[in-house]
């Protein structure tokens, strides 16, 4: 039995719906099984090969220019390279948004019965959203009810959690507005906590402002960043990474009641993800993976980056 057929099983059980004979209920199953219903997010995820295997996750690639080069996250080249080229590089890196035109090639490719929730980066740090709103805009009004376009209000394994909830949650036959409103509540229960080696990524990029970098940089402290509302904020400003990590730590704790995954986020800093992670998992006792945010992320954040991410 298909994994759409037995997710249907799941919700007919779910609802206590036993009255079908025989030979309809084994229409019924076909009729499922041609309705496909699927996740679709963005690069910026950053999720393992695996999780998008299993739960058939379609990915929409972001871009970032170096060196008159353009590259599509995910696709033209490897983390390692792109950082390595990054270092050596004279010029800034940019990133864009994919088109309205990517998305909508692959709502195109959507049958008339399927279904999708579509979960993106937060519009405050991304055009992505506009993009995918426009291609939804596009489509026939049919097709537009059978789509839903959510904007995550974080990026990196932020949205990765939502986007694995999602598909989680389609798997055992969750309804869309069912998977929204747990999503709406997830937001409010996320954060991500992080610190960088040099503002100066975050201020060129423009997700903070260039006062707030020029007086980390100029004082030598350590400051403590979060997303909140979407966008990047100055969380505390302590004088070591220690005391940085000790501060997001004691974060976590206080959401300790709540907590039922974590992640800890990093740009070309393993043994440092590696050594937090172990901690993580020696307070919490809660499985914990690393995830390192590529080329798009790590043009704004810089490598060195370390943070926790967790709901």
């Amino acid at each position: 039995m298909s994994t759409d057929a037995l997710a249907y099983v799941a919700l007919l059980d779910n609802l206590s719906i036993a009255c079908y004979h025989e030979d309809s209920f084994q229409n019924i199953l076909i009729m499922e099984a041609a309705m496909a219903r699927y996740v679709i997010t963005d690069s910026t995820a950053y999720l393992p090969a695996d999780i998008l295997e299993r739960y058939n996750i379609i990915t929409v690639p972001l871009n970032v220019h170096l060196n008159d080069m353009t590259y599509k996250e995910g696709l033209d080249i490897s983390n390692d390279k792109f950082y390595h080229l990054l270092r050596s590089s004279n010029s800034f890196p940019t990133t864009s948004q994919p088109s309205a035109g990517e998305f909508l090639a692959v709502f195109s490719q959507l049958k008339p019965d399927d279904e999708a929730i579509v979960i993106v980066i937060s519009a405050e740090l991304s055009g992505t959203l506009q993009s995918a709103e426009v291609a939804h805009h596009m489509l026939s009004i049919e097709l537009q009810e059978r789509i839903s376009v959510v904007d995550s209000r974080f990026a990196a394994m932020g949205l990765g959690f939502q986007v694995i909830k999602a598909a989680e949650m389609l798997e055992v036959g969750y309804t869309r507005p069912s998977i929204l409103k747990a999503l709406a509540e997830m937001q409010s229960k996320q954060d991500i906590f992080f610190i960088v080696n040099d503002l100066q990524y975050l201020v060129r990029g423009g997700r903070l402002s260039k006062t707030s970098g020029l007086v980390g940089n100029l004082l030598k402290v350590k400051p403590i960043l979060f997303v909140r509302n979407g966008h990047i904020e100055l969380f505390d400003k302590v004088r070591t990474t220690e005391k940085a990590l000790v501060t997001m730590l004691i974060e976590v704790k206080n959401k300790r009641s709540i907590l039922e995954r974590l992640c800890v986020i990093h740009v070309q800093a393993p043994l440092e993800a590696a050594k937090l992670k172990r901690r993580l998992e020696e307070e919490f006792r809660l499985p914990t993976t690393i995830s390192e945010a590529g080329p798009v992320v790590g043009s704004h954040t810089g490598p060195g980056t370390l943070g926790i991410a967790y709901c």
